[in-house]
């Protein structure tokens, strides 16, 4: 048809050799990077795209790195410190005696000991080579594990010292509380222990046991005075009945009988005779000694013409009493 436009045809295909000639050039070294996983990067944008992803896996290690850094210093510290805490000392320090199971304070111990070996250097970070960072931040993860473990099983043991304690605690005070049925001075203290083992309250334990001990004492103390004070009053009657129903003599004699001087019977004047008492030259001193009475003198009897008298011209015979200081009676004999 005149006058129209001509139909465009396709074009023609080059031949093989034109293709090869036409066909871009790679670099060398640009082959392994597109093995290694740039190909899609490589394809998208070139070669600045597959070196913007290198960096950005590179700075992803570095983080995950610190992260676990951080992670692992934390851990660490929480262990130093435990290991250092007043509530793992207080553990430690139970003794075998004071809890139920003596098994638990031995592990304890040796889990302790192990404790504190554990590594407690946690390594930095590598920079530059994305494999050394991910290497290292492995072997940091494993360290931030190994702490948290340590550490919950020593602070596991260290419960199960206190838990056996505690079980111990309240073994013996059900066993006071049993013995102290009746020997405490204040019942109120015995419902005070009870409702403490039941709250397995170890520090509520503890006082009310003492409380429970020290009411026994004050009951006991209360009993010893009351006994004293009865026998003290049974003996005081005792001695007032003896006193009244028996006497006693505490006077007596000292000294002694020491003999007389003097007395006897002397010739009075106009005849007879005058006796003279006999003067004590001792006696007794307490006691009350009184000396036998002297006999009395015989009167002389009278006579007259052939009477016997043996002189004067009265018609007495002249006979005189002799005595010694022995304290005999005295002898009569003539006064010549």
């Amino acid at each position: 048809m005149s006058g129209s436009n001509p139909v465009p045809q396709p074009p023609t295909e080059p031949s093989g050799a034109a293709r090869a000639a036409s066909k871009p050039k790679r670099p060398k070294w640009l082959v392994p990077v597109i093995a290694g996983g740039c190909a899609v990067v490589l394809a998208a944008g070139g070669i600045g795209g597959c070196l913007y992803w290198n960096h950005d896996r590179l700075t992803a290690a570095s983080e995950e790195c610190a992260t676990s850094y951080d992670r692992a210093v934390k851990a660490r510290k929480k262990l130093t410190e435990y290991l250092k805490s007043d509530a793992l000392k207080t553990a430690v320090t139970v003794k075998d005696s004071e809890v139920k199971d003596a098994k638990t304070v031995g592990t304890l111990a040796s889990t302790v000991k192990a404790a504190e070996k554990t590594k407690t250097t946690v390594p930095e970070c590598p920079s530059g080579n994305r494999v050394d960072i991910e290497a290292m931040t492995k072997e940091i993860d494993g360290l931030a594990t190994a702490y948290a473990k340590t550490v919950n099983e020593v602070r596991g043991k260290a419960d199960a010292v206190n838990a056996s304690k505690l079980d111990k605690i309240v073994a013996d005070a059900t066993r006071i509380l049993n013995d102290s049925k009746g020997r405490v001075k204040d019942d109120k203290v015995r419902a005070a222990l009870e409702h403490a083992i039941k709250s397995k309250d170890g520090k509520a334990i503890s006082d009310a046991v003492k409380a429970v001990n020290d009411s026994i004492k004050a009951k006991s103390d209360a009993d010893a005075n009351a006994r004293a004070e009865k026998a003290k009053q049974a003996a005081d009657n005792a001695a007032q009945t003896q006193t009244d129903n028996s006497g006693s003599y505490t006077g007596g004699t000292t000294g002694g009988y020491t003999g007389y001087t003097g007395g006897g019977y002397t010739q009075s004047q106009g005849g007879g005779y005058t006796y003279t008492p006999q003067q004590s030259t001792g006696g007794s001193t307490g006691g009350g000694y009184t000396p036998t009475p002297q006999p009395q003198p015989q009167q002389p009897s009278q006579g007259g013409g052939n009477g016997g008298s043996s002189g004067g011209d009265d018609g007495y015979y002249e006979d005189c009493w002799v005595g010694d200081t022995s304290g005999k009676p005295g002898v009569q004999v003539p006064c010549s």
